[in-house]
């Protein structure tokens, strides 16, 4: 192949190989047991994101990517930034409950994204309220408490 259809390669590539990680997640994912819409199995949820990541690497795929940018340092150390504030979100979550450590890691994001603080602080409060009202009281998902919880 020669001209712009091997140019294009490249640039379908990855998004190829995403669908193909997606397509693997989401048989996983029905292997985990998807339950029922009233009692959702374990596979349920990432059954969703799975279908998301297929869905996303398709169009990119049939579509193409623009155009490929290099990769800064800056934004290395963003990515890195960002990882580091999930995994924080991770070891701190069963020690102290959920509120805190989302809030922490939403925090965190927002920066990185460089939104100011006004909009950092009002969105991370309202992202910690939303989520503790849809998961603990509206689909009563048992997330742990911690000793920062309230009644604890």
């Amino acid at each position: 192949m020669t001209g712009a259809r091997a140019a294009d390669r490249p640039h379908r590539t990855v998004p190829a190989a995403l669908t193909a990680f997606g397509a693997v997640a989401v048989v996983v994912s029905v292997g985990l047991g998807l339950g029922s819409t009233t009692q959702p199995g374990p596979g349920a949820w990432p059954l969703v994101a799975s279908a998301g990541v297929v869905l996303s690497g398709a169009w990119l795929t049939v579509t193409g990517v623009e155009r490929p940018e290099l990769v800064a340092l800056t934004d290395l150390g963003r990515v890195l930034a960002a990882v580091g504030a999930l995994a924080l979100f991770v070891v701190l979550l069963p020690l102290v409950g959920m509120p805190v450590p989302a809030l922490v890691a939403i925090v965190v994001w927002l920066r990185l994204f460089g939104e100011s603080w006004r909009l950092t602080i009002a969105t991370a409060v309202l992202a910690v309220v939303s989520l503790q009202i849809v998961f603990v009281e509206l689909l009563a998902v048992p997330l742990p408490v911690g000793p920062l919880a309230p009644g604890s």
